[in-house]
């Protein structure tokens, strides 16, 4: 979720600073799919000896937080380039910086798929610009690659605004509305290059004050043509980096992504997109609405048994009476099973998480899962469901960020469910409300003698919709319904 402005990204980032580590982890968690959460889920089997799948349960992890919510109450580097700056095109980037997972094949197919422009154009409606503002941005994102770096600069993009336009602008609101882009989903999108979508991640991670992370700043920043040609022993000598720093970081730098665009979909929207839903809303046999968490293949987990019994076998006795590789034996383990013990307690408080968000999201627009009728959602912002939940801002943000949710009306992404609200004698009314009954009088209308933006602008004043002709044309524009005489046909 984009920040308000630069002092608010500042504000959320101090509050950041004092999470614990299990906190940061539950954060980290609840922004993954469930198709993600799974490949996490594997990743800490494989590297944590203490925790295991718990094979005596049968049911899917977790069933306390999947029953249904009643409704019913209404390695090696490429030497070839030395420069940062040579670094234009998705193909030039190090085999060292290519993202390490791939998501496996899911299980629903979505057709009508928003392309990787159209879900940043969609984040605008969570921020608070003018109309201005907001085509400027919409002009910003519109010249992003397909990668969602920026390569165009500033300057032309200032003159191709006023010169084919008509837009006047000032370098320091394109600066401005850049930095606002810059803090939308995904991490490092609108980065004028490489270093800085790579240090816009680590910038924006929830933990980008841990000790960590501040290294990988420095080591994005002070030695990033190092890095580039996999040089680590300069960059340990420089850095003055122990060997498990280095490892470390190495771990933390296949995390980053050099191609924000690609991880929301296909950057043109042409290839139909596989999802699994992490949420299934449905009706009972009493007509009321039951909501359920998707866990698909996530195993339920437990704390290695041995590992708890080596543990409680030396319960009591003095560390001193101890060999050393005795005691290391035992930091060790007690280690392990605390990692264990804390990553099953985040993933049911992410669970917990999860359901409380869905679960205000179905009371705040009941009326659209029991009809399926989108002209009644009600205008909602992620304010909203964070002041209803008591959660976080961020957090909300987070659960909503790639999560999608099955109806018995179809698959929806649940951003879809946040609208934007438009003032009608005194009420909120949603845009797409007005959008969606714009798309009925079109569709109705007499394709010989189609309706200027004057008559449909009358149309939607008799349906209680009082807009002016000129709203009414920015909305047409945005629906990408042509003009009266375009719409004409003899048929």
């Amino acid at each position: 979720m984009p920040s308000r402005n630069t002092q608010i990204g500042t504000q959320v980032q101090t509050q950041t600073q004092n999470l614990s580590p299990l906190q940061l982890l539950v954060r980290q968690l609840a922004e993954l799919p469930v198709e993600a959460l799974y490949e996490r889920v594997d990743q800490e089997l494989k590297e944590n000896i203490a925790l295991e799948r718990d094979d005596s349960e049968h049911d899917d992890y977790g069933s306390d937080a999947n029953a249904a919510a009643d409704m019913s109450s209404s390695e090696d580097g490429d030497n070839t380039y030395d420069s940062a700056k040579d670094y234009s095109s998705p193909d030039d980037v190090p085999d060292n910086l290519n993202p390490t997972g791939r998501r496996d094949a899911m299980e629903t197919v979505v057709g009508e798929t928003l392309s990787f422009y159209d879900q940043l154009e969609e984040q605008i409606g969570f921020i608070h610009l003018n109309d201005h503002e907001k085509e400027v941005l919409r002009y910003l994102i519109g010249s992003l690659d397909d990668d969602g770096l920026l390569r165009v600069s500033l300057t032309q993009i200032q003159d191709e605004l006023e010169v084919y336009h008509n837009i006047a602008t000032s370098q320091a609101e394109l600066e401005h509305l850049l930095d606002v882009l810059q803090h939308f989903e995904p991490a490092g999108v609108g980065a004028r290059s490489l270093q800085e979508c790579l240090l816009l991640q680590v910038r924006h991670a929830p933990d980008s004050q841990s000790p960590i992370k501040q290294k990988l700043e420095r080591l994005l920043s002070k030695q990033f043509d190092n890095l580039m040609l996999n040089r680590w022993d300069r960059i340990a000598r420089s850095l003055k980096l122990s060997d498990s720093d280095v490892a470390r970081l190495q771990h933390e730098v296949r995390r980053l992504n050099p191609r924000p665009g690609s991880s929301m979909g296909e950057a043109l929207g042409r290839n139909l997109q596989q999802i699994t839903p992490d949420f299934i809303v449905d009706v009972d046999p009493y007509g009321h609405l039951t909501m359920t968490l998707n866990n698909g293949r996530i195993p339920p987990l437990r704390v290695s048994q041995d590992d708890i019994d080596f543990l409680n076998s030396y319960q009591g006795r003095d560390l001193k009476d101890l060999s050393r590789s005795e005691r290391d034996g035992i930091v060790y383990m007690r280690e392990r099973v605390d990692k264990a013990q804390g990553f099953i307690e985040a993933i049911r408080q992410r669970q917990d998480t999860l359901t409380l968000t869905m679960q205000t999201i179905m009371k705040m627009q009941q009326p659209f899962f029991e009809t399926g009728d989108e002209t009644v959602l009600r205008p909602m912002t992620l304010e909203d469901v964070a002041t209803q939940t008591g959660l976080h801002l961020s957090t909300v943000s987070r659960v909503s960020n790639s999560k999608w949710v099955q109806t018995p009306f179809g698959i929806y992404p649940l951003r879809w469910f946040f609208t934007s609200a438009a003032k009608l004698d005194g009420d909120e009314v949603s845009i797409r409300n007005i959008k969606a009954a714009l798309e009925e009088i079109v569709e109705a209308e007499d394709h010989r003698h189609p309706l200027t933006d004057d008559a449909l602008a009358i149309a939607l004043q008799q349906r209680g919709f009082d807009v002016a002709r000129r709203t009414v044309a920015k909305y047409r524009v945005d629906m990408g319904i042509p003009i009266a005489r375009l719409r004409r046909s003899e048929k």
